[in-house]
């Protein structure tokens, strides 16, 4: 059987550019992980999906789980088709992120992707990186799923 682990991150701000805040929802077997992180100064909503990413890439790198896939859900077009090598970036800032985010990848030794997903399918995500704004106050939550 295969060990895939599911995370599904967003990056958020509040005006835009403004605080920033980031989400992620980790979920492997019947365990789930909440992640929510308030981001330091003025950024864009942009540079707060790729610190998203780039901070599940840091935890997916950090476990032991012994995963044999990880699937990334983001719902930033952006973000994915730029990673994804489908567009191509142009902004300074956000390219410096790109490279981050692609040389972390790189220390990832199982099967990885970032997928895209539609905003009404990341809600956990999203409401965690949107709290991260308003509470200004970092959190992690560890939670077993329950059996259906």
């Amino acid at each position: 059987m295969s060990n895939v682990l599911k995370v599904n991150i967003d990056g958020a701000c509040q005006p835009n550019p403004g605080q920033g805040g980031i989400g992620a929802y980790f979920v492997i077997n019947d365990k789930a992980e909440s992640y929510s992180l308030p981001l330091d100064g003025i950024v864009t909503n942009n540079i707060a999906e790729y610190e998203a990413l780039i901070f599940s890439l840091e935890k997916i790198i950090s476990r032991n789980d012994g995963v044999d896939q990880v699937i990334v859900f983001s719902d930033s077009q952006l973000v994915c088709m730029q990673f994804n090598g489908k567009w191509k970036c142009k902004d300074d800032k956000l390219s410096l992120l790109l490279k981050k985010a692609k040389e972390l990848k790189k220390k990832i030794d199982c099967e990885f992707q970032l997928t895209y997903i539609p905003r009404e399918k990341n809600e956990i995500a999203d409401e965690l990186a949107k709290n991260a704004i308003s509470y200004k106050i970092q959190y992690f939550l560890q939670e077993k799923k329950k059996k259906k």
